[in-house]
């Protein structure tokens, strides 16, 4: 886990955003692109539902970027496009964001799971001239086709699909340069909207993540875990990838750090949590009050069951009670950091101007 790799110093860092919040700033060159001249800085374990394991560098991760954001310009996305990311827990659904917040256009992140109509709901209220999907959402999407006049491209993270309107992600990539200019955004431009769970609303309503909406969690995120980064830290959380509550305290601070994330789905099973995090040696952890009761339920006696090496571990949600906080404490080490689960997330708003650029 490259325990001896440089921490970056909180205050330092933190001073140096604090400065660039009117400057020019884009929220993939921060989270991955200043790692990636490091090429053994590791930036994400990933622990696939077959069972099969990879490491990827901040380098590997930036290559692969910028292959598909040259794929994605090709396919005549520009600066403001909205490019629909419907994917899984997997590498390619933290690759896709990467590459179009670096090309200045939109990531609109949408659950996996969402049924074909709240899917067809949040694609016509963004305008998403393009779609990134996997094998699961592809057979909806095609269905929805005539019903999007917007949406003109496909991208399937599968194989070829025989289908003349899709094109396949690991061909078009393939030969794609890996090399890419990011283009110059500042802080208050848009990077991406989401999209609530709850969209089976007739008229959806996304929320709009501006470029520089990392600068807002960060602090929060230091306190949550404990003087965050410290050597060896490796974070991981099984919530939802395509939610706010994932980004601002997971994805966003934990990469703006350069620290590792762990991409594995436990799939509600409190047993595969604990045993991915003595697999991996995990340090911080985010979970819901849900999961956490779970586990408890499951591993009253953690200590003894599981060689953990936890150092935080921040609960989203409701209070956990008594006992929960109490067995934290004692079988696993960790004393609980609370977070409310609360969307309306400070200054990830959009600004006048973006509220004129919202979703059409």
């Amino acid at each position: 886990m490259n325990p001896e790799k440089t921490i970056p110093d909180h205050q330092e860092t933190h001073a140096r955003c604090a400065g660039q919040a009117t400057q020019p700033f884009n929220l993939a060159v921060d989270l991955c692109q200043r790692w990636a001249a490091d090429r053994g800085r590791l930036a994400l374990y990933y622990d696939d539902p077959d069972g099969q394991t990879s490491a990827y560098s901040f380098w590997d991760l930036q290559r692969e970027a910028n292959r598909l954001s040259n794929v994605l310009a090709a396919l005549g996305t520009l600066a403001g496009d909205r490019v629909a990311i419907i994917l899984s827990p997997r590498p390619e659904a933290l690759i896709a964001p990467l590459a179009v917040c670096q090309m200045g256009a939109v990531a609109v992140l949408l659950a996996s799971d969402l049924p074909a109509p709240a899917i067809a709901r949040c694609l016509h209220d963004s305008a998403a001239h393009l779609a990134i999907v996997d094998a699961a959402s592809l057979p909806r999407i095609r269905a929805l086709r005539q019903q999007l006049p917007h949406l003109r491209q496909i991208i399937s993270i599968a194989g070829s699909t025989g289908d003349s309107g899709v094109h396949s992600w690991p061909c078009v990539c393939e030969h794609a340069s890996p090399r890419y200019t990011p283009r110059a955004t500042t802080a208050d431009d848009l990077a991406m909207l989401v999209y609530p769970d709850t969209t089976n609303a007739v008229a959806p309503r996304a929320l709009p993540i501006a470029h520089g909406a990392v600068l807002a969690v960060l602090d929060k995120h230091v306190d949550a875990h404990d003087a965050f980064p410290q050597t060896g830290d490796l974070l991981w959380s099984p919530i939802n990838w395509a939610s706010a509550v994932w980004l601002k305290s997971v994805v966003l601070p934990t990469w703006h750090f350069g620290v590792p994330l762990l991409a594995a789905n436990a799939g509600g099973d409190a047993h595969r949590i604990f045993a991915l995090l003595e697999k991996y040696a995990v340090r911080n952890v985010v979970v819901t009050t849900e999961t956490l009761n779970a586990m408890l339920s499951a591993a009253p006696n953690a200590r003894s069951a599981y060689d953990l090496e936890l150092r935080t571990l921040a609960c989203i949600g409701e209070p956990p009670g008594q006992p929960v906080v109490h067995w934290a404490r004692e079988q696993l080490g960790v004393a609980l950091a609370q977070t409310p689960a609360d969307h309306r997330m400070p200054a990830f708003g959009p600004t006048k101007r973006q509220e004129n650029d919202g979703p059409h």
